[in-house]
């Protein structure tokens, strides 16, 4: 029987790295060097993802690596030529495998590129993930993004022909999670995710639990376009059924998805929404309009039930409206003051916009407080997270929205 040899790469020169690694069932010299150990290598972009093996040789795949991400490598077996890595998998957990070398991407290289114009290839910046823990003092950080139809495998377009939505790879996937960990939300309401699964590729799975609308996603129907939730595995969490009286024509508008959080002697009941879109503004007309008219009262109805009721209640998402222009009707509406507690405050009223180069300059997207919940908020907190300018080259990949956070305070 064959031994397999695994030698650290620490151990030898590279000239002798490079005598030794073989093209796996050739037994020819391999055309390439070894990775360092310890050096930061990319895995190859491609549709299946990366096989990642238990040992050197092995044909088993119990699992695959993100392909287009980072890895550090470990070290390399003398016989296969096969390399052992440290990276993220598939489903966004860290994983330790081998690999064969042809899916390591050269030249061998930690540094930036400029391939594509992207000069952040390695993600240097992106920050540490973050504790599933909430803060110890009681606060909450509450966030909303609409992730501009988020499809969970690479490659995949949730809408076709004749307006193909946007494709990602997994360093876009990547992409998206540093800075859904730049703002280290403690919940985030999402919009236009494609299902759990898309979701937990741009969340840290071991610091989130997500929940997703269960609407049905029928042939021909804009099922694909979800609400959703991403909260700390620390929280004291309630996931409730969809609130599914938002969708008025009967399978082709969103669901509201809802959870009630712990908040110091409170359960503050939240919303994640997405109304139609199409009626931006009160000098809209058509179709469009006509549909968020009916899902206005049904919207103002949960408002006002939950007023009655004894919780504090917030609703985050993509309204698809500019609810803070002066005189807007569709506001007045939701903002009668009627009951007491119904009061609201948009947490956008008054605040500059600040998304990729501000070609709207009001927001559509808003975090909305009932009287009850607003006396909790730091307004001082409230900000749009803007793309960085490196970026630029990926922004349409990032989405079409900035995120909203509001922290509030220790109860």
């Amino acid at each position: 029987m064959r031994r397999a040899l695994i030698i650290p790469i620490a151990t030898l020169g590279i000239a002798t790295v490079v005598s030794i690694v073989t093209i796996v069932g050739t037994g020819q010299p391999a055309s390439r060097p070894a990775p360092r150990e310890g050096q930061r290598v990319r895995l190859v972009e491609r549709d299946l993802d990366i096989p990642a093996h238990a040992a050197p040789g092995d044909a088993p795949v119990p699992f695959r690596f993100a392909s287009g991400t980072f890895a550090h490598s470990l070290s390399a077996d003398g016989d296969t030529g096969w390399i052992q890595l440290r990276g993220e998998r598939t489903d966004g957990e860290e994983a330790v495998g081998w690999v064969v070398p042809r899916y390591i991407q050269t030249p061998l290289t930690a540094g930036p590129t400029t391939t594509g114009g992207d000069t952040t290839l390695d993600l240097d910046w992106c920050p540490a993930k973050g504790s599933p823990d909430p803060p110890a003092n009681g606060s909450l950080r509450l966030a909303t993004w609409n992730v501009e139809n988020l499809h969970a495998r690479d490659g995949q377009s949730t809408y076709g022909s004749p307006r193909p939505s946007v494709t990602r790879r997994a360093l876009d996937y990547q992409r998206i999670r540093c800075y859904v960990r730049l703002i280290d939300p403690d919940v985030i309401a999402v919009q236009e995710i494609d299902g759990a699964d898309a979701l937990g590729r741009v969340v840290d799975r071991d610091v989130y639990d997500v929940h997703v609308s269960d609407r049905a996603r029928a042939p021909n129907l804009n099922g694909r376009q979800n609400t959703g939730f991403a909260y700390k595995k620390g929280l004291d969490v309630t996931e409730l059924p969809d609130f599914a009286a938002l969708d008025v024509s009967r399978g082709g508008l969103r669901h509201g998805t809802r959870l009630s959080v712990s908040y110091g002697d409170e359960r503050l009941q939240l919303m994640s929404v997405h109304l139609k879109s199409g009626c931006f503004a009160d000098t809209s007309t058509g179709p469009d309009c006509g549909r968020l008219r009916q899902q206005v009262p049904v919207l103002k109805e949960w408002i006002d039930r939950q007023s009655a009721g004894p919780d504090p209640f917030i609703v985050l998402g993509d309204f698809n409206r500019r609810l803070t222009e002066p005189g807007d009707t569709i506001w007045a509406d939701l903002d009668d003051h009627q009951p007491v507690n119904a009061d609201l405050t948009a947490a956008t009223e008054g605040m500059s916009v600040d998304c990729r180069d501000n070609r709207f300059a009001t927001f559509v997207d808003h975090i909305v407080f009932g009287a009850r919940s607003i006396r909790f908020v730091d307004r001082s907190t409230f900000r749009q997270v803007n793309f960085r300018p490196a970026d630029r080259p990926f922004w349409d990949r990032l989405s079409d929205h900035c995120p909203l956070v509001i922290e509030l305070m220790a109860p």
